[in-house]
C-alpha cells in the first residue's frame, strides 16, 4: 500500500472513530438502537428535528483527498483545526462536531502550520495561566540523584576519579536500601536507578487544556451553552486560515460553521 492511500485510510479511520462515539452517546441515551440488518450503523429512536446538513453545507460535499493548502496528494495527515488537547475536554455537544475540523494537509504544511499554533498556544499559556505541560507535578530530587549517579556509574567508570566514583555509589547505595532493594544484585540497583522519573503528576495535577476549557465553560448563556468556547473555537479555524492561507480549502468551510451537535 502507498503512503498516500495509507494516509486516506487514517483519515477514514479517524472519521469511523468518531462516529462510533457518536453512536455511543445516542445509544447510551436511549436516543438510538443498534440497526437490525447493519452492524455498522444505528436507528434513531425518535425523529429528528429539521433536514440535517443542507444542501450547501460543507459536511455534505463532496471532497478530494489532497491538502487543503497546497493540493499535494502524497504524505497526507489529519490535520486538528482545534487542537487535540483543547478540543477532548470540551462538552459532547461540541466536540463530537470535530469532523468539520479535521482537515487534510501534507507534511510539509502541517509542520509548517505548527510553528504558528505553538506561538498562539503559549499565549493561551499566559492568557490562562497554565502551563503547557500542566500544573500539579510533584518534584522528586532524590530520584534525580540517584538516577544520575547510576547512569554515570553505567556509562564510564573508568573515567571517574576514585573519590567521585565512591561519592557515587554512596548516593546509589543509599537511596536502594531506602527503597529496600536489599536483595538485588548492584548491578540490578544499577539498572533500576538510571530508569528512575523523577517527575509525577501529583493528585491536584490538571491538564493544560482541561484548565483552559473549563475556565472558558464559566460563562454561560441562556440556552445553557458556551459563548466564550464558542469564541474559541472560532479562534482556532481563524487562526489556521489567517497563517496557513488554505488554497484549496472549500469557501463552505467557515469560520462561522456548526459547533454544536444539535
Amino acid at each position: 500500500m502507498n503512503q498516500s492511500r495509507q494516509h486516506q485510510y487514517n483519515y477514514l479511520f479517524a472519521l469511523i472513530i468518531l462516529f462510533s462515539k457518536k453512536a455511543q452517546w445516542y445509544m447510551s441515551r436511549k436516543l438510538a438502537n443498534p440497526h437490525s440488518s447493519h452492524a455498522k450503523a444505528i436507528q434513531l429512536t425518535f425523529e429528528a428535528k429539521g433536514q440535517g446538513h443542507s444542501a450547501d453545507d460543507y459536511m455534505v460535499e463532496d471532497r478530494v483527498n489532497s491538502c487543503v493548502s497546497c493540493d499535494a496528494r502524497d504524505g497526507l495527515t489529519v490535520h486538528h483545526v482545534v487542537p487535540d488537547m483543547y478540543r477532548r475536554w470540551m462538552p459532547l455537544v461540541i466536540k463530537s462536531k470535530s469532523s468539520r475540523d479535521l482537515l487534510l494537509l501534507c507534511k510539509i504544511c502541517h509542520d509548517g502550520y505548527e510553528g504558528h499554533a505553538l506561538k498562539l498556544k503559549k499565549q493561551l499559556v499566559k492568557k490562562y495561566d497554565i502551563a503547557l505541560e500542566g500544573k500539579g507535578w510533584i518534584q522528586r530530587p532524590d530520584y534525580r540523584a540517584a538516577r544520575k549517579a547510576a547512569a554515570a556509574l553505567l556509562r564510564a567508570p573508568e573515567k571517574i576519579p576514585q573519590s567521585r566514583i565512591e561519592e557515587l555509589t554512596t548516593t546509589v547505595d543509599s537511596f536502594a536500601k531506602g527503597e529496600g532493594w536489599t536483595d538485588l544484585k548492584w548491578t540490578d540497583i544499577l539498572s533500576k536507578c538510571s530508569e528512575l522519573k523523577d517527575t509525577f503528576q501529583g493528585p491536584d495535577f490538571v491538564e493544560h487544556g482541561e484548565c483552559v476549557v473549563g475556565q472558558l465553560m464559566q460563562n454561560t448563556n441562556d440556552r445553557g451553552r458556551w459563548p466564550d468556547l464558542e469564541e474559541f473555537v472560532k479562534q482556532w479555524r481563524q487562526h489556521f486560515l489567517d497563517h496557513l492561507k488554505p488554497k484549496f480549502l472549500s469557501s463552505r468551510w467557515t469560520v462561522d460553521g456548526d459547533i454544536y451537535t444539535a
